[in-house]
């Protein structure tokens, strides 16, 4: 381990110490007193979503408050980041869906089995939650299709949530997206943030937007695909960067093996 540490690229143990961060669940107070788990992701900058408009986008919750965001990739399975269910009892869990509110409406269902990549440390930052009972489809509520191939760089992409709208505010009462990341070069995210796992996403996140402290689980879509999944940022929140995302497509053969058995 001291040998690795000391042999790796420091932007690439930046990395690795910020999802150790992630990790460490931060209670701060909601306006009513109660205890909220703080997120450590949100979308800057972001626009309102419409209803339906991202019927794929689920609320991961512990004791029905907001901690992440998820995809739904059939009827009762929704993908998330692992470090954001890790070793939390699965019967304090639960998934919203159908709703554009992070507060209210939608149809919730309990999650009765949590999957974590069993190779996930602080790489491999994906989970599966198996639901108690599938959702009833329709137009606000359907699953997603998963990638299985990469997306060509330059490409603009999708990324929705419910986090918080400015640094130091609340999480947005309203589902936000944004179009403004766009795919990269693998190479370019290497040299820049010394994010060499294959299993990354290299998407490029312009000054002012990105995901940050509100939506790490989230999903990121590409021609109505899932590409990817929110892990972390290599950088300030809101700054020129190379995001830390999970990329669908590699995990693809592990997804289907659990949805599918």
């Amino acid at each position: 381990f001291f040998f690795t540490f000391f042999n790796m690229d420091y932007r690439s143990v930046f990395a690795k110490f910020f999802i150790a961060f992630c990790l460490v669940a931060k209670a701060t107070q909601n306006d009513d007193g109660s205890a909220e788990l703080k997120p450590s992701l949100r979308i800057l900058n972001g626009q309102v979503a419409a209803a339906g408009q991202f019927p794929y986008q689920v609320s991961v919750r512990l004791n029905k408050q907001h901690i992440c965001g998820g995809a739904l990739v059939s009827p009762n399975f929704v993908l998330t980041a692992a470090h954001c269910v890790y070793n939390i009892n699965q019967t304090s869990l639960g998934v919203q869906a159908g709703t554009l509110s992070r507060t209210v409406g939608g149809m919730f269902r309990a999650v009765c089995h949590v999957i974590v990549h069993p190779q996930y440390d602080f790489d491999n930052d994906i989970a599966l939650l198996q639901l108690e009972t599938p959702f009833n489809l329709s137009y606000y509520i359907q699953p997603i299709k998963v990638a299985d191939w990469e997306a060509p760089p330059g490409e603009s992409v999708i990324i929705s949530g419910w986090g918080r709208i400015s640094e130091g505010s609340l999480l947005s009462d309203k589902l936000l997206y944004s179009r403004a990341l766009t795919t990269e070069r693998y190479e370019n995210c290497a040299g820049a943030d010394g994010l060499t796992q294959p299993g990354i996403l290299c998407l490029s996140t312009p000054q002012g937007n990105g995901f940050c402290d509100g939506d790490d689980g989230g999903p990121v879509v590409y021609r109505n695909v899932l590409i990817g999944i929110a892990s972390y940022n290599a950088n300030a929140c809101g700054t020129i960067s190379y995001g830390g995302f999970t990329k669908a497509s590699y995990y693809k053969l592990w997804i289907q093996s659990v949805v599918y058995g």
